[in-house]
């Protein structure tokens, strides 16, 4: 089923497929449309596999990896909260599911255009026990979810709608800003910022983690846009090792209307947090 709607999306209809094979070209992927039509099947299945949640409520989230994952945040220490930085790739929602059956997590997340799917989408996440904040209004919840030990977890690989609290860098071929606030909300409360992204392997669904990053004391905003630079960069070397494990449909390298790259960014003060998804 999830190989029949890839089908019918990425060749019939073909949505923002152009736009795929030319973010990947610019990046230096090799043959970008075999890529493509295996990210499309990816994010179909996926569909499928959510759906199945729905229809199996007691159906385990198995994620690969991911206690051996959790057994190396929690030493760094175990009482504060964690901070997630991750990306749209492999089933995100199902690691989410995944992680939410072994620790309090709040995911930072915005409203899909169509409203019933927004609210079967939603309520799918909500009963395997995932708490979702809108962006845009989540940072006092973040911080008291934070303050109690638990878990926030916000997508690093959509474009800032804003232009405050944001920095740049090149990240596939082509330079794109880049949301500072998982940082910024770790650096207030002084927790670690984990770097981990979803995986699809033949064998299920697995999680990498990427690194940790620790703000030491004293950091500032210069922590946090260097923090959020090797993100970004873990997760273009994650892409360029699975290429067809990322959601290339988005339309990363857009800038909040009336800015341009080279501006000077000002007011990390009252930082809202932003984009996910």
């Amino acid at each position: 089923m999830g190989a029949l709607l890839a089908w019918l999306v990425g060749r019939v209809l073909r949505v923002r497929r152009a736009h795929v094979l030319a973010c990947m070209a610019r990046a230096g992927i090799g043959e970008p449309s075999r890529h493509a039509d295996a990210m499309y099947r990816s994010l179909g299945t996926g569909v499928f596999e959510l759906l199945s949640l729905a229809v199996f409520p007691k159906r385990p989230t198995t994620v690969m990896g991911l206690d051996r994952a959790l057994t190396e945040v929690r030493a760094r220490d175990g009482r504060r909260g964690i901070v997630v930085a991750t990306a749209h790739t492999g089933n995100w929602d199902w690691v989410a599911c995944g992680l939410a059956a072994r620790v309090p997590l709040t995911v930072i997340t915005k409203r899909l255009s169509i409203s019933w799917l927004n609210r079967m989408w939603q309520r799918l996440r909500t009963a395997r026990g995932v708490r979702l904040v809108e962006a845009g209004s989540a940072a006092r919840a973040a911080r008291t979810a934070l303050a109690q030990g638990e878990w926030v977890a916000a997508l690093i690989d959509q474009a800032p709608e804003r232009e405050r609290a944001v920095t740049s860098a090149t990240f596939l071929g082509e330079p794109a800003d880049i949301d500072l606030a998982p940082a910024l909300l770790a650096l207030r409360a002084r927790c670690p910022l984990v770097v981990a992204f979803p995986l699809r392997t033949p064998e299920g669904h697995a999680v990498e983690l990427a690194g940790i990053l620790e703000p030491p004391p004293g950091a500032g905003r210069a922590w946090a846009e260097h923090a959020m630079r090797e993100a970004t960069g873990w997760l273009e070397a994650f892409v360029k090792r699975h290429p067809d494990q990322w959601l290339w449909m988005h339309r990363r390298w857009k800038r909040p209307r009336g800015t341009h790259l080279s501006r000077t960014r000002k007011g990390a003060r009252n930082v809202s947090l932003a984009q996910s998804g």
